[in-house]
């Protein structure tokens, strides 16, 4: 009876390999494919848990399980995307779940056979080995030993080895051996209250230092509380909470890489705690994206900001309007730029970007498109007005390196660093507990850099820089 039990495929199973299928057909993120399933609405808690887990497990050590497994698999390009999918999701059970070898072995071929039976016996002998080899896997044996620990590190966090060795290369082997030990965990939850809120909700989050940030959240009571659909609160790592706080000025504003808005949003609400008057234009590529930052900023009653749609490599064409409406080339108090990035400082939440990303995407392309945005955008900043930069990478290439080389160019000659932690609005009753959390996190230079870890918040970088 144990047998046919184990030999019975679980739903949760089903729905995860469902999910995951769907997702590398559509190149859709796996969490919303699976979030918008009737099949998974059907299961109970646990077993949506437990089908969430696989289908973002699967998806963040995507190129980990498969290195493995076609080392037993005897011609690997032949076998079925369907039954591909189906065996990494047996083979991140015995690897990264520890789940017993007869469990995820018997429930394996159980879902191979349930996407062509005629491969169930394959199944059955290729995760057999892996089971076997899954711990000297993990530790690297067979590796050279001056390489054993960078390949077991990013084995271990199912992360590509270019990986892993950029962020040696960024964080040190500490800060990368704390990365890795979070990397399949699940990150904490934060969120930004409109201070037209004067009760706080009962979503199990408690305050934290900073005004308006609720942390430690409860993800299903903040979905029931209704205060997201409201735009009473905006949901946003700590870290990036802070980020947006220490770009928040009196003044005029201009925010590049607005997105949909979630920082926008969080910029206005510190703003009238602190009483600052400020007129903000938020500008972002996608006229989309846009639109449901303005949906949400006139649904929170958050008011003078300006929504602008275009490419921040041509400023003053995109500016074009306002400074015809001004009869000058405007120029603003602070200049934010949120520049676009790999994401690697939060790849807990974001699973598809450890191997959707490339090693030259990461330490060459993005880099150089954010020193184009930062150029760009030093040109808006007034005398002893301000350019914050900012990414939610952890990766040296994107945060210091370019920072280095804007600062070294003719651009850069009129700006200077100065530390996040001195931002004028940390200087505002209420807000200097703020500064102490970025100062956790910021070096003798002034710059700040998270790193995610274990039961704390994402990666994020700021550096501030003041004209002279």
């Amino acid at each position: 009876m144990g047998d046919a039990l184990v030999s019975r495929l679980a739903p949760a199973r089903s729905v995860a390999l469902a999910a995951l299928v769907e997702s590398e057909r559509a190149g859709a993120y796996v969490r919303e494919v699976l979030d918008g399933m009737p099949r998974a609405r059907k299961l109970d808690v646990r077993d949506r848990g437990f089908a969430m887990r696989l289908a973002l497990g699967v998806t963040a050590t995507t190129g980990a399980l498969d290195e493995l497994l076609d080392a037993y698999l005897a011609r690997p390009q032949k076998v079925s995307a369907r039954v591909r999918t189906a065996l990494r999701i047996a083979a991140f059970e015995l690897v990264y779940l520890g789940t017993a070898a007869e469990v995820a072995v018997s429930q394996g071929v159980e879902l191979v056979r349930s996407q062509a039976k005629s491969a169930a016996g394959l199944a059955n002998a290729v995760l057999r080995r892996v089971a076997d080899a899954a711990a000297g896997y993990l530790a690297a044996d067979g590796v050279d030993a001056d390489r054993r620990p960078l390949v077991s590190m990013a084995r271990r966090a199912g992360l590509p080895l270019w990986l892993g060795e950029a962020l040696v290369r960024s964080l040190g082997a500490e800060g990368a051996s704390q990365l890795a030990h979070a990397q399949l965990m699940a990150a904490p939850l934060a969120v930004q209250m409109n201070p037209r809120v004067r009760t706080t909700p009962a979503i199990g989050g408690d305050p934290c230092g900073l005004p308006g940030a609720l942390a430690g959240v409860d993800g299903p009571r903040l979905v029931a509380s209704g205060i997201l659909d409201a735009a009473d609160a905006v949901v946003s790592d700590l870290n990036a909470q802070l980020v947006a706080t220490a770009a928040t000025r009196p003044g005029t504003c201009l925010e590049i890489g607005a997105g949909r808005g979630t920082k926008t949003f969080m910029m206005a609400a510190q703003a009238a705690r602190a009483g600052y008057a400020r007129d903000h234009i938020a500008l972002d590529l996608h006229e989309r994206k846009c639109t449901l930052n303005r949906e949400r900023l006139e649904l929170a009653a958050m008011e003078r900001i300006e929504t602008v749609a275009g490419d921040a490599r041509d400023l003053d064409g995109v500016l074009a309007a306002i400074d015809g409406r001004a009869s000058e080339r405007v120029l603003f108090d602070t200049v934010f730029v949120d520049a676009p990035c790999s994401g690697t400082g939060t790849m807990r939440r974001h699973p598809e970007i450890p191997w959707r990303l490339s090693a030259r995407e990461a330490l060459r392309d993005l880099p150089e498109l954010q020193l184009e945005l930062l150029r760009q955008a030093s040109g808006r900043v007034q005398s002893d007005g301000e350019l914050i930069y900012a990414t939610c990478s952890v990766l040296e290439a994107e945060n210091d390196a370019v920072i280095d080389a804007f600062l070294a160019g003719p651009e850069g000659s009129r700006f200077c660093v100065r530390p996040v932690s001195d931002a004028a609005i940390f200087h505002e009753e209420g807000f200097q507990g703020a500064a102490a959390l970025i100062r956790r996190w910021e070096s003798e230079r002034g710059l700040f850099q998270s790193v995610p870890a274990l039961r704390a918040y994402d990666g994020h970088f700021c550096a501030r820089l003041v004209r002279t």
